[in-house]
């Protein structure tokens, strides 16, 4: 038996066998154990918006800034596992290679027999998605007889394929496709007519290209979670549920997921895609510029470009009617203090932009960490400072944090109101202007970095 078991290749040797191995070394050491000694929590993850974006400059998502927060508590660092599919993550926990799996998982009973979820730190619902020449459904018996797509290995087709086996089902033909982008992508080409994706996959979708319509939402509640392998002990299960219990009660969970979907729920789809058209053509003159002032200052190059756009749509000569002159806007008593001789020249009117937002970093309060400072800044940059330091005494008079976009976001709209403004130093301001205002340059500085990471996985799999 022994001479048969060392005869297997690493990789050919049955699961079972892998099994019994990765039991046992959870009873010699236990699985917290293990990651502390050796100082680096592994977690496969999948490249998407909202779960991880290797970024140069700062990498991007919910899954990055949970498992972070979380290997933070732990007091070790964070080795990110790049895997293909949803399949691959599961197996990589399985196979003892990283020690969770943070990839946008929804929980799913078909899997529950090998790994055990963390507490839920999301809920989402199942939308179905089609092309634009096909009539939306109102439910999937609307159908009957088509091809779905489906992430392969992924919870909703474990659902499809649970709910194919009742009594009296839809007839569905599930295609199995190998990730989100590979569904999207179909879509937009004319591959794919219908697909079963999650809602928060769906509105980003909508927002980036008017070939992908959203249907109807369909079966139940979905809830994302990371995975742990049922093999293992629970030391470090009980150290996630303690960590999800602690970011929930004091509010972090709910600021990172406003971080990541806020912005694209509010973005209006129309704005949304013509920005991506005009990047392609207005902005490439001025991308070398935006870069240099990006280094300057230490302010990400692709937010000071989005910043340009909700400002003047990238037109160097743009004039308001306010009296804000060039790509960045700039009005002229503000040009005179940054030393802005010629708004007009679209080199230095992008330079005093970011050198403004940078003075402005400096005067919003010193608890307020990124990306919450710079959002902070922005709101002044577009409503003026006073009127920002009237919304962050409201806001602490309210009980919230003045520290915190999420909460300052809630009273600017307060400005505007008689009630509230008459008591405050410097009075009426169109508030919920600012909140769309920098609703819509988080949104544009995403979408930037994302277009930019599917075209290099796209580029990859020519």
């Amino acid at each position: 038996m022994g001479w048969w078991i060392h005869t297997w290749a690493p990789q050919d040797r049955p699961d079972r066998l892998v099994a019994i191995d990765v039991a046992d070394s959870f009873k010699r050491t236990p699985q917290l154990a293990q990651v502390t000694d050796r100082g680096v929590l592994r977690v496969a993850t999948l490249i998407e918006p909202t779960v991880y974006i290797p970024d140069s400059y700062r990498p991007q998502g919910l899954e990055y800034d949970l498992t972070g927060r979380f290997a933070e508590r732990l007091g070790v660092k964070v080795d990110y596992v790049v895997v293909e599919s949803i399949e691959a993550a599961y197996k990589a926990v399985a196979d003892n290679r990283v020690d969770l799996a943070a990839a946008g998982l929804a929980i799913d009973p078909a899997r529950e027999e090998r790994f055990v979820f963390s507490p839920p730190y999301l809920t989402v619902s199942r939308k179905l998605i089609h092309a634009v020449d096909r009539p939306t459904p109102e439910d999937l018996a609307e159908i009957a007889g088509e091809t779905v797509a489906v992430p392969a290995g992924s919870a909703s087709q474990s659902w499809l394929e649970r709910i194919g086996r009742e009594p009296n089902a839809v007839p569905l033909t599930i295609e199995e496709r190998p990730d989100k982008l590979s569904i999207l992508e179909g879509i937009r080409h004319g591959k794919i007519e219908y697909a079963l994706t999650l809602s928060h996959t769906a509105l980003l979708a909508h927002k980036l290209s008017d070939d992908v319509v959203i249907g109807p939402i369909v079966g139940p509640p979905v809830s994302l979670a990371w995975a742990f392998s049922r093999q293992a002990d629970d030391s470090l299960l009980d150290e996630a549920r303690q960590f999800f219990s602690e970011v929930r009660s004091d509010q972090r969970l709910r600021a990172l997921v406003d971080r990541h979907y806020a912005q694209f729920e509010r973005l209006d789809e129309s704005l949304s895609r013509r920005f991506l058209r005009d990047l392609e053509t207005r902005a490439r003159p001025y991308l070398r510029t935006f870069r240099r002032a990006g280094e300057r200052y230490g302010i990400d190059w692709r937010l000071l470009a989005a910043v340009g756009y909700q400002e003047s749509k990238w037109r160097p000569n743009a004039v308001s009617h306010q009296g804000a002159y060039g790509l960045m806007q700039i009005v002229l008593p503000t040009a005179r203090d940054l030393g802005l001789t010629n708004p007009s020249n679209p080199t230095k009117n992008i330079m005093a932009g970011a050198k403004y937002i940078d003075q402005l970093r400096d005067l919003v309060p010193v608890e307020a960490t990124e990306p919450d400072r710079t959002y902070l800044a922005l709101a002044a940059y577009n409503v003026g400072i006073g009127h920002l330091n009237d919304a962050l005494e409201l806001t602490k008079r309210q009980g919230a944090d003045p520290s915190q976009w999420a909460d300052v976001r809630e009273r600017l709209p307060q400005l505007s109101d008689p009630a509230v403004y008459r008591d405050l130093r410097y009075g009426y301001a169109r508030g919920s202007e600012t909140v769309n205002y920098v609703e819509n340059i988080r949104a544009f500085h995403d979408l930037m970095i994302w277009v930019a990471t599917r075209d290099q996985l796209l580029s990859s799999r020519r």
